[in-house]
């Protein structure tokens, strides 16, 4: 079972209705053996109860002669019903047939592929629901390489467009900013928003609203819910609320959570976190397209950059001791990014820039003690070549690493 997830408008559906149906006709599969279910659309209404779902899929299946590739778009608007075989008497909402039942009953008669904007109902749920049998595939907005390829012309004009308007593929098709800014702010109360208040029976959007851009003003920011909490404009949202609708925007795909990480003592800091926005167009959406810091806008696009690669990253701590007025203090840095991937590793700093006085060894001083053999690596946000401290770190140009899937491999 292949389950494509990501946020909406992302570009799963173009996946697995276009370019996915192209290669495999390409590839000698007959038009027809290509079965498309798309359960967002009003005519397709009724097969979002399992069972006519399957009575369905059942007949497709058996009209084809050879292999059949079938993929349901959009499974989240599924819904549980009623087993039909069980005593009135003992049906229970854990013996209710879902979308599980009916993919699980054909995976050994033709090759499944669903796509899904929820992970609370996919991403979490794929190994239990489908048994093992489960695999995720995780779509992303445009990282900066694919944007550029699209967007072409300068690329420091393209870089500047892409920390304003994002990767969600439809921008590109607007000429101009105000048609952008118009098109993502719809996206986000129309769609995004729209779809996480009915999809967990919230009253007020109006809440979500201003939580979302609280989250957007202390984005790449040290947090938790009991400080959003405190920041809440009138401090009228409880800490369980606020940490109940962040898991709603993380089911959404619209924010992703990095843990803080004690480098020296190898272990996860509970307490203390940041989030990012999974597309910067909608992250400043949410704020109404107001000017946001540089650093912040280029700190989430790294994160996102770094999460599309498949590495998982969090925010690094390192803790020191040092004399400061006649007595032992501890010392604590921030190291902005841990990256590990199976047995890589790499520590990565975010800075605007380093040619002011002092700034460079205001970024090295986290990295100069960590003291295991890692690679070390300050990300700048200005067009220096790449280049190695003294000390042995890498220096690289941001636009370089955006456009270089593979530069981490070689520091």
């Amino acid at each position: 079972m292949k389950v494509i997830t990501g946020l909406r408008r992302s570009g799963k559906t173009y996946l697995v209705k276009k370019l996915y149906p192209d290669w495999l006709a390409a590839n000698g599969v007959p038009e027809e053996n290509i079965v498309y279910l798309a359960l967002d659309r009003i005519s397709n209404a009724g097969y979002r109860n399992p069972l006519m779902m399957a009575e369905y899929l059942r007949n497709k299946i058996s009209e084809r002669t050879g292999r059949c590739y079938v993929i349901i778009d959009e499974i989240q608007f599924s819904v549980p019903v009623d087993n039909p075989a069980l005593p009135v008497n003992v049906r229970t909402e854990e013996n209710r047939l879902t979308f599980y039942d009916v993919l699980l009953d054909l995976m050994d008669d033709c090759d499944l592929y669903v796509t899904g904007s929820n992970s609370k109902m996919l991403s979490k749920d794929i190994l239990s629901g489908f048994r093992d049998r489960g695999r995720e595939i995780r779509a992303h907005p445009l990282s900066f390489a694919e944007y550029y390829r699209s967007a072409g012309g300068d690329r420091r004009d393209a870089w500047t467009e892409y920390l304003h308007h994002g990767g969600m593929p439809m921008t590109l098709l607007f000429d101009d900013r105000p048609s952008k800014d118009s098109y993502l702010k719809e996206l986000l109360s129309e769609t995004y928003v729209k779809d996480i208040v009915e999809h967990n029976g919230i009253r007020d959007s109006g809440d979500l609203m201003r939580l979302l851009e609280v989250m957007a003003s202390c984005s790449a920011c040290l947090t938790n819910p009991t400080n959003i909490a405190n920041t809440y404009p009138g401090k009228t949202m409880s800490r369980n609320t606020v940490d109940r609708y962040i898991g709603f925007f993380r089911d959404a795909f619209l924010l992703e959570e990095s843990k803080r990480f004690d480098i020296r003592g190898r272990k996860i800091i509970n307490g203390q976190q940041k989030y990012y926005f999974e597309d910067l167009g909608l992250m400043n959406a949410v704020l109404n397209f107001r000017e946001m810091k540089i650093r912040v806008l280029i700190e989430n696009a790294v994160y996102n950059e770094l999460i599309t690669r498949g590495y998982s990253v969090d925010t690094g701590r390192v803790d020191y001791r040092k004399r400061i007025g006649g007595a032992n203090m501890t010392v604590t840095l921030e190291t902005d990014f841990v990256v590990n991937r199976s047995f890589e590793r790499f520590y990565i700093q975010v800075a605007e820039g380093i040619d002011d006085p002092g700034k460079l060894e205001q970024e090295e001083a986290s990295l100069l003690r960590i003291r295991d053999g890692f690679g070390k690596m300050i990300l700048v946000n200005t067009d220096v070549p790449k280049h190695y401290t003294e000390n042995g770190i890498c220096i690289m140009s941001i636009l370089d690493f955006m456009l270089d899937r593979d530069c981490l491999e070689r520091i």
